[in-house]
């Protein structure tokens, strides 16, 4: 019997896939071998790659996985992302902030690209990342030496290693043209401290810009400017332009865009909350806010396609004359930082002087005006003393609050804590004639 088959010897070879099916018919029509370079000049590839596929060799394979760099930092970043406490924990409010912690505190070693794709093909990791707010800001440039922006970073929750919690500000002034930043960690946004930080920020740059936008901040602004009035300036702030030679130019009330080159850094800014539960005391908090500073100043910005800090070297000429250090010195702050200890004292120039209680293991700021001492925790004032000679003063409602705390029996606590003054001031004077 005679048996007739049609059979399609046609095949489309779209892929290397299709190889081994092309092998199939090649083998029972005989035909030989194809053309693998032809083959391979079609689909794009290598020759030797698609006679691997001709002949099966790629079945079965099992490939080896790659390991990244960063596989060794998988678990640290687990830690870091996932703390078992989250109060007193570092925080990173995007993937840059993550990368430079990593590659300035343990030496990691990859570029940023790669970096980003790790964390963004690791969906715990990525899922931290998103929804993190992007500030958008409006194209404009300004001449050199034309003008400076300011603006607060306002009320970081900051923790240190021993679980002392504070709010802290940083005070941010970036030149418009360079994209130069000053920044500074202050413990309030008072006058003081905004008066303070624009002087020796204009001392930096060896001079100052002939214009500093502004917000419509209370310290700055008496009455906001809005679309239907130009505002009003606070007359001491006029009063601290017009000594150091700038003009003032306010914003519009809730357009935050137009001031976008300073708006911008805030979450360079963030960053600090890195090191969020990692630090020891606010030395060290200013020494990090520095260091960040510094780095952002380095590292190339997309405006203008250099570093901030080598632009600035041009705009510096631009900048006007500072004015004396006699009208300088006028709205410099002297102030320290301390920790107020276990009774209720903190330290200034070896005298140690009282606070209420509930600020014990907080650190305050201290305020030197003439012969007194400020005492401030965030934006509150909580004391004020005279400069003694005298080894430890307390204010005596502060005494009071402490004995209160010590003693909680039936006793007649007044009495006691007259007694107890008594002794401090006997001390006192035992010590005066030592010295």
């Amino acid at each position: 019997m005679k048996m007739i088959f049609n059979i399609n010897t046609n095949i489309e070879i779209n892929n290397l896939k299709d190889l081994k099916n092309l092998k199939n018919i090649m083998e029972v029509n005989k035909l030989g071998k194809p053309n693998f370079s032809k083959l391979a000049k079609e689909l794009g590839v290598d020759r030797r790659t698609v006679k691997k596929y001709y002949e099966g060799k790629n079945e079965n394979k099992v490939r080896k996985k790659k390991i990244s760099k960063i596989d060794e930092y998988e678990e640290l970043i687990k830690k870091l992302l996932f703390p078992t406490n989250p109060k007193q924990a570092p925080m990173f409010f995007y993937k840059s902030h993550l990368y430079r912690f990593l590659k300035r505190e343990h030496n990691l070693n990859v570029e940023q690209n790669t970096f980003n794709h790790y964390i963004l093909n690791h969906n715990d990791f990525s899922a931290y990342f998103k929804g993190k707010k992007v500030v958008e800001s409006i194209k404009s440039e300004k001449p050199f030496g034309e003008q400076a922006q300011f603006d607060w970073k306002e009320k970081l929750k900051f923790t240190f290693k021993d679980g002392t919690v504070m709010l802290i500000n940083v005070a941010c002034l970036v030149l418009s043209a360079s994209r130069f930043k000053v920044w500074k960690v202050c413990p309030s946004t008072s006058q003081n401290y905004l008066f303070d930080f624009l002087v020796n920020a204009f001392e930096l740059l060896e001079g100052v810009p002939k214009e500093v936008l502004i917000d419509n901040a209370s310290t700055m602004m008496d009455i906001a400017r809005t679309e239907k009035s130009e505002g009003k300036v606070n007359s001491k702030f006029q009063q601290l332009a017009d000594d150091i030679g700038f003009k003032v130019k306010p914003c519009m009330a809730r357009r935050p865009n137009t001031k976008a080159k300073v708006e911008s850094p805030m979450k360079l800014i963030d960053e600090i909350m890195s090191y969020n539960g990692l630090l020891e005391d606010f030395t060290e908090l200013e020494e990090k806010i520095e260091l960040l500073n510094n780095e952002a100043n380095s590292r190339i910005c997309q405006a203008t396609g250099y570093a901030p800090v080598l632009v600035f070297k041009k705009e510096k000429e631009h900048l006007l004359t500072l004015p004396s250090d006699k009208v300088c010195s006028l709205y410099k702050n002297q102030t320290h930082t301390a920790k107020v200890n276990k009774n209720s004292l903190f330290v200034y120039k070896g005298k140690e002087y009282s606070v209420p209680p509930e600020y014990i293991g907080k650190y305050v700021h201290i305020l030197i005006e003439q012969d007194e001492l400020h005492i401030y925790y965030s934006k509150k004032m909580i004391a004020l003393h005279r400069i003694s000679l005298k080894k430890v003063n307390y204010k005596e409602n502060h005494h009071l609050a402490m004995m209160g705390k010590t003693f909680k029996t039936e006793i007649n606590i007044e009495e006691l804590a007259k007694e107890h003054l008594k002794q401090l001031e006997s001390f006192n004077e035992q010590i005066s004639r030592i010295t």
